[in-house]
């Protein structure tokens, strides 16, 4: 099914569920803003039409968005937090993981090996989302406005995997620096590569195996150069929406208002989405009947034991103590009365 047909009605009808506003409480107002990479689904069947059409329509059609792909923007992502910061950009969308070497803080909301499902990410994520906001203002002059999630992170590989002792020694495309530890811990060897650069290096032999979104990697079609898929989230590539604090602070309250309530129905339609898109990527990247959303593709797909899976929660309870080591005590303290409360999990003090 074309993914452009697909600005989905289900879609939609989520992100149009909030009241309508009182048209003559907002000033005229246009924001600039970057978003997710356009390739990806949600960016059309979400985004896209927040910005184009929701937010418009819930002040009247006086406060308004000019919204830019991150790949049409010229940004390679890491900077999107000094442009809010600065000014240059009004609003834009970043992954934490993207943004973690200005603060490891950030790395809290999406350790690897830390949820297996995506109800389980956004639990994460909600209970960690007031670390994250007091962070981002006090420290980056940033309000959060929402959460974003991906579909899960698996492997995409050359040559076939079956068991997770299959992975070692291989060359792994990584995002950020706990996924390469985790890469490390199953005994492969991380690479760090953007995504644009993938195929090519998976066509190659630069690299042996690429981890991405399990949606994402359909839709920039890995599957024709990557026969098999290790199903093993390894995250969520959790990211946000954001607004520098001194373009916030010098907002009118009712324009304030207006974004804070429609950021959380963007919020909550980007959640709901991509757990549809992540049920439907597998069968996808499978080529089975029951395909929706990406393109049909007939890759091989295997899954870790549960041998396997626990050994893995071993190795990522490892590598979030090492983060909570780098992050300090304080971070620590957080992470536990927020997330480790939510999913039931202690870091060493």
């Amino acid at each position: 099914m074309k993914l452009r047909s697909l600005l989905m009605p289900m879609a939609l009808g989520a992100v149009l569920a909030s009241p309508q506003a009182w048209a003559g409480d907002y000033p005229q107002m246009r924001f600039n803003v970057i978003g997710g990479g356009s390739h990806n689904y949600t960016f059309r069947a979400v985004e896209q039409p927040f910005w184009n059409t929701t937010l418009p329509a819930q002040s009247g059609g006086k406060v308004t968005a000019q919204l830019l792909g991150l790949s049409e923007s010229g940004l390679k992502g890491p900077e999107i937090i000094r442009l809010m910061r600065f000014g240059a950009v009004d609003i834009g969308m970043g992954v934490f993981a993207f943004v973690a070497g200005d603060d490891a803080t950030f790395e809290g909301v999406d350790l690897p090996g830390m949820a297996a499902e995506i109800d389980t990410a956004r639990s994460i994520a909600n209970a960690y989302k007031p670390v994250l906001e007091q962070r981002m203002a006090e420290r980056h002059g940033i309000k959060l406005l929402a959460t974003v999630p991906y579909t899960a992170q698996v492997f995409f590989c050359r040559a076939p995997v079956q068991t997770l002792e299959d992975l070692k020694g291989r060359k792994i495309r990584t995002r950020g620096r706990n996924m390469a530890e985790l890469v490390k811990a199953i005994g492969a060897a991380p690479v760090t590569l953007p995504f644009a650069e993938v195929v090519t290096a998976l066509q190659t032999g630069v690299i042996d195996c690429a981890i991405t979104g399990i949606g994402s990697g359909n839709a920039a079609k890995w599957y024709d150069v990557a026969d098999y898929l290790y199903d093993l989230p390894v995250d969520w590539s959790i990211g946000f929406y954001g607004i520098g604090l001194k373009r916030w602070q010098k907002l009118p309250p009712e324009v304030q208002q207006l974004l804070q309530s429609q950021a959380q129905v963007l919020e909550d339609a980007l959640w709901q989405e991509t757990a549809r898109e992540n049920r439907y990527a597998l069968a996808c990247n499978l080529g089975r009947a029951d395909c929706q959303i990406h393109q049909p593709a007939h890759m091989t797909a295997s899954a870790p034991t549960p041998q396997e899976r626990q050994a893995l929660r071993q190795a990522a309870l490892r590598i979030a103590n090492d983060w909570g080591k780098r992050c300090g005590a304080l971070c620590v303290q957080r992470w536990n009365a927020t997330v480790g409360q939510a999913i039931d999990l202690q870091l060493a003090p």
